[in-house]
């Protein structure tokens, strides 16, 4: 499908003084980072699943947030709760945004939210929709109607999801400021060797969402089905998909990346990033969008198993270490 309607004209000069980048926002939040920090831990041992989002990722999710100041996010692929708490936070300490959080599952209603009630007062969930919900069915204009600044994290997985986020959502945001980041890709040039050139004892990556075999497309190494489907549309539109690693190993000077160990702690600061962004923004239309039909059944977000995820964290753990140092740890 094409659409033959340029967004409304936003010059590429405005865009690129308005551009986020993860590095820019890590610098320019760093203090209320700091101030988030005590808190975010409590969030993070309530929801007990650093497999889903790891410290690092999460104050980076925060600080994109907050520099970002979306009027609307849209969190798709809930699971535990990790980003909804993450975007929450953010939601409230900006004061005119709302979290729209989709899942099909109810883990974050079962298991999370319990604990979550004892960390914070009942005021802080107001900004937040955690809805139980198909991400295919709902209705995404209602949701972004009269809102102008809009952020979507896609962490919801297969083929089908891809379908509906770049033929039915992306056309919904067009004409808005927004921004598009995803996880669960890592870029190969600043990841350990598993995530770059050898097999080992893998077979071909057959379209399984987060399973033993990984994808290699260039530089983007992942498990999910969706970054087969990003690297065709970012292609098909000449776009830029943007590595959160390579902005993150190079937006920092030395001063800078010590001031944010001493503010914020390993646990907290890290060049790593596995994660990608993109923005419709950065160039005029016209736009080429896949043909998308809601289901007439609901169909839900392939579900990424419990140890898959562990195995996904740990992967992300030890590209922190220099290959050298990761020989010398004791297990």
């Amino acid at each position: 499908m094409i659409d033959s309607v340029s967004p409304k004209a936003v010059s590429r000069e405005i865009a690129s003084q308005e551009a986020v980048t993860p590095s820019r926002a890590y610098w320019n939040q760093r203090h209320v980072i700091a101030d988030f920090l005590p808190l975010a831990e409590q969030l993070q041992n309530a929801v007990d699943c650093a497999g889903n989002l790891s410290s690092f990722q999460w104050i980076q999710l925060f600080a994109m947030t907050m520099e970002f100041k979306p009027d609307v996010i849209l969190d798709l692929g809930r699971a535990k709760g990790n980003s909804a708490c993450v975007f929450t936070e953010a939601a409230n300490r900006l004061g005119s945004c709302s979290v729209i959080s989709l899942d099909i599952e109810n883990s974050w209603e079962e298991e999370s939210l319990p604990n979550v009630r004892k960390i914070v007062p009942e005021s802080w969930f107001a900004p937040l929709q955690a809805l139980r919900t198909d991400i295919l069915t709902f209705d995404y204009d209602k949701a972004f109607d009269n809102k102008n600044r809009v952020l979507i994290f896609w962490d919801a997985h297969g083929f089908t999801i891809a379908e509906c986020v770049l033929g039915r959502i992306l056309p919904a945001v067009k004409e808005k400021r927004h921004v598009v980041m995803m996880h669960d890709l890592s870029d190969a040039r600043y990841s350990g060797e598993e995530c770059s050139a050898p097999y080992g004892d893998q077979r071909l990556w057959k379209g399984e969402n987060a399973e033993e075999t990984r994808v290699l497309l260039g530089h983007i190494s992942s498990a999910v089905a969706q970054s087969v489907a990003i690297v065709d549309f970012t292609s098909r539109n000449k776009l830029t998909l943007q590595s959160a690693d390579q902005d993150l190993h190079s937006g920092f000077d030395e001063a800078q990346r010590a001031e944010m160990r001493r503010l914020l702690g390993d646990q907290f600061f890290s060049l790593q990033g596995h994660w990608f962004w993109f923005s419709l923004n950065e160039k005029e239309g016209p736009f080429y969008f896949p043909r998308f039909e809601p289901p007439q059944q609901s169909v839900t977000a392939t579900p990424i198993p419990l140890i898959s995820r562990l195995k996904m964290g740990a992967r992300i753990a030890l590209n922190r270490f220099k290959p050298d140092e990761i020989k010398h740890l004791e297990y």
